[in-house]
């Protein structure tokens, strides 16, 4: 039995929500198409935390919520999807869990999901669900490896610990660190308890806000709370404060958020 469920996707109604058709070959071009149109597709969001239904990581649920529901969803939702589909494209997959807050003073627990995914020319990590900070490419598994994405450079190094890797972003003059990863498969129970924290603890950075991303072509946008923020390519920000009449058309329109009017008031009035 998979325990990942890959079997049951919809991989034509997945392929037509974030706009992929033709042929698509075991390659690293057809991957990189997936992994980039998904990225632009579905935004990243946790308001299902804040409706306080919870988060369900079943592919049945994830899809009629990320698929047929016009929603996103945080990195469980996001990476189980798109790892079944690579999966049904026929590439070989290791989920992962990773570690994230690299800079704080205490150790935080595995809490993000991410991929790495096999092909004879290599291994690539390729990650759809670390909102707008995160890769929108495949990364190639090598030490030392950079690349420039949607206007961003990351780099991935081999640490001294065996199987250990990290993630960094640059940003202005320094590397800032993304997450930190062993190559050690994880399994589906694994994903049931990390999710569990992170969408019940108080000490979860999705419990208590609201937290929105969505990345294009032109820019990257953030929406913590009331705080909006848009990051252009060229390192540009805008920054302003939402108000109450303004959340409901840019959940819709900006975000590309399907809600119904009675949870848009419920997520205004959850905001502080």
């Amino acid at each position: 039995m998979d325990e990942w469920q890959s079997d049951r996707l919809d991989l034509d109604a997945y392929l037509e929500r974030i706009g992929v058709t033709g042929d698509l070959p075991v390659s690293p071009a057809t991957l990189t198409r997936v992994n980039r149109a998904h990225a632009l597709s579905l935004p990243f969001e946790n308001l299902d935390v804040v409706l306080g239904r919870g988060v369900d990581v079943d592919l049945d649920a994830i899809q009629a919520k990320l698929v047929r529901g016009g929603r996103g969803g945080y990195c469980y939702e996001q990476n189980l999807l798109y790892g079944a589909a690579v999966e049904r494209l026929g590439f070989t997959v290791t989920r992962l869990i990773a570690r994230t807050d690299l800079d704080a003073p205490r150790p935080r627990p595995r809490t993000h999901m991410t991929l790495l995914v096999h092909l004879d020319g290599g291994t690539y990590l390729t990650d759809v669900g670390f909102g707008n900070d995160g890769p929108t490419e495949p990364v190639p598994l090598v030490d030392g490896a950079e690349v420039v994405q949607s206007g961003t450079r990351y780099r991935v190094t081999r640490e001294p610990a065996p199987g250990r890797w990290l993630l960094a972003r640059h940003r202005v003059d320094h590397w800032f660190p993304l997450y930190r990863f062993t190559d050690e498969p994880h399994h589906q129970v694994d994903v049931v308890v990390a999710n569990h924290f992170i969408s019940t603890h108080p000490r979860s950075p999705f419990v208590g806000r609201v937290y929105l991303g969505r990345i294009t072509d032109d820019w990257r946008l953030n929406l913590n709370d009331r705080v909006l923020t848009l990051v252009r390519p060229d390192g540009a920000e805008e920054r302003s404060e939402v108000t109450d009449a303004e959340v409901p058309a840019l959940l819709r329109e900006r975000f590309g958020l399907r809600l119904s009017a009675e949870d848009t008031a419920k997520i205004v009035a959850a905001l502080p």
